[in-house]
């Protein structure tokens, strides 16, 4: 046996070679083709808009913006987020420092880019969409939406009471006061010694005027935090479960429960995703703690970016409000959203309680079986499924036959808006029907029925879900929307934000779609790159 292997050439030994840094990149390597991409003319006027924002004929050569963008975009799909990783990243490894062509921004130059350039990277995510829509890989035929939960980049620790926010501000404010107070007194001290109006400079001097700067930031942050419990409790419906606690480092995060149940600083991420190849079609990041009013936005957000709007949209029952769902039916979408309140997947038409429903809203007899079957609340009674609606003589039907009439109508306020809401019942069989007591919790008083303006609208959303069809395109959602959530927090790594303000975090989560997006072009590279 000679031995282990020895390293053919020492490195104390001086050599000469030629070197070519398109050499260290094999011809088959993704970083090429992403290159590629960004370098067509599918970004040449969102990049050359983008150029005009930089003044050039003095200073220093700034970088371009493509090959920023890029080093962002490409760091996104390898897991590289930060700064200061993209800078170490330009001078260890070998296909960034090929996409960058050598260049090696440090941290402080890539950092601001995104800031400076949200409207350039909002570009770009829909000059990538177009890029789909044109070779097929976005058909619009289906599109899923759903949300998730996000921390921000704040700890638990940092959330305050409203009282406690407000004190602390009051103290702040009185240390701000005294310390401009002493620089005033100081410098009118100044211009008297030298015989000359020395003009007074609040911020100070040195270590004074770093000081002075920080409060005056934490006092902003306060300030916003007290803003935003206030919004909050403002747009709350039910005031007592509205909790006034905000988070100081970032107070447009919320308190909200994640996955997991544990409450902590959160962002809510949303996200449209088309159905072809899952390509992410729209992303939003609100700090609402649920889904109610997304719907809509989210939609409309895709025929933003797309130019047109999708065929069908399914969600799950979060979205199901009545507004939603009347929209959608307005421009001509099908919807597939279970009911809002029930669980999200759609039960199976074959199961008992699907079948007494169907039975009585055909107004056919019922068996003890199918007595037994009938869906029921958390007290034991039947629910509003096993009721039929007349429209043409405006009544309820119960599973006995007997006719609920209208009796009053109300205005009550939801979280989506106003419902005036029409109530039916207060029949006088009720109280000598054998079935009452599975009926009624009151059986002189009789059993009431509501619906609101929307009715309609969910009684054809209800019977598109109760269909096979109906069924499988809701199913879609396991295929598109919810394995995207997947990549982006175990592929990508953003479980967590980096950046903080819902502004700044709105432009993360973009560049987390948008890098997914990439990904799913890349992956389809003989059909996208004719279309380029």
């Amino acid at each position: 046996m000679a031995g282990f292997r020895r390293p053919e050439i020492p490195r104390e030994q001086l050599v000469l070679w030629k070197h070519q840094l398109d050499d260290a990149i094999p011809v088959d390597h993704p970083v090429r083709d992403f290159d590629y991409l960004l370098r067509s003319e599918a970004f040449a006027e969102t990049f050359g808009a983008c150029e005009r924002q930089y003044v050039l004929a003095e200073g220093k050569p700034p970088y371009h913006p493509r090959d920023l963008a890029g080093l962002y975009l490409y760091g996104m799909m390898n897991g590289i987020r930060s700064s200061r990783q993209l800078e170490a990243a330009c001078w260890n490894r070998l296909d960034v420092i090929w996409l960058m062509s050598g260049q090696r921004p440090d941290h402080s130059t890539i950092a601001p880019f995104v800031r400076r350039h949200k409207k350039t990277l909002r570009s770009v995510f829909r000059d990538v969409l177009q890029v789909g829509i044109r070779a097929g890989v976005i058909t619009l035929s289906h599109v899923s939406v759903d949300g998730t939960k996000a921390e921000a980049d704040a700890g638990k620790g940092t959330v305050r009471s409203q009282a406690q926010i407000a004190s602390e501000l009051s103290r702040l404010d009185a240390a701000i006061a005294r310390l401009e107070a002493e620089w005033s007194t100081q410098e009118r001290r100044e211009s008297t010694l030298f015989g000359s109006e020395v003009p007074w400079r609040p911020e100070g001097c040195g270590t004074d005027r770093q000081r002075l700067a920080r409060m005056k930031a934490k006092q902003g942050r306060l300030s916003r935090a007290l803003a935003s419990i206030a919004r909050r409790s403002a747009e709350s419906v039910d005031r007592r479960g509205t909790r006034a606690i905000c988070s100081t480092t970032d107070p447009d995060s919320r308190v909200m429960p994640d996955k997991e149940g544990k409450s902590k600083p959160n962002y809510n991420p949303q996200a449209a995703v088309d159905a072809e190849r899952g390509m992410i079609v729209a992303s939003e990041v609100t700090d609402a703690p649920d889904d109610t009013s997304q719907l809509t936005p989210m939609v409309d957000r895709v025929a933003e970016n797309c130019g047109q709007l999708p065929e069908e949209v399914s969600a799950d029952s979060g979205y199901a409000t009545g507004p939603a769902i009347a929209a959608l039916e307005q421009n001509g979408v099908r919807g597939y959203l279970p009911e809002s309140g029930q669980r999200s997947e759609s039960p199976s038409p074959d199961t008992p309680a699907a079948r007494a429903v169907s039975a009585t809203q055909r107004g056919e007899t019922l068996s003890e079986a199918a007595w037994s079957a009938l869906p029921k609340d958390g007290k034991g009674r039947i629910t509003k499924a096993a009721f039929r609606y007349d429209g043409g003589a405006d009544v309820y039907r119960c599973p006995m036959g007997q006719m609920l009439p209208f009796v009053r109508s109300s205005r009550d306020v939801k979280k989506w808006g106003v419902a005036i809401r029409r109530q039916y019942g207060e029949s006088p069989a009720c109280r000598t029907c054998v079935r009452a007591s599975m009926c009624c919790a009151n059986a002189k008083k009789g059993r009431t029925v509501n619906h609101d303006q929307y009715e309609g609208h969910r009684r054809r959303m209800r019977a598109r879900m109760s269909s096979a069809a109906g069924r499988s395109r809701y199913r879609l959602r396991r295929e598109t929307v919810e394995p995207r959530f997947g990549v982006i927090k175990r592929v990508l790594g953003v479980r967590r934000f980096l950046r903080r303000g819902l502004s700044e975090v709105r432009t993360e989560w973009l560049l987390a779609c948008l890098a997914v997006n990439v990904g799913v072009l890349l992956k389809h590279w003989q059909e996208v790159r004719p279309m380029l």
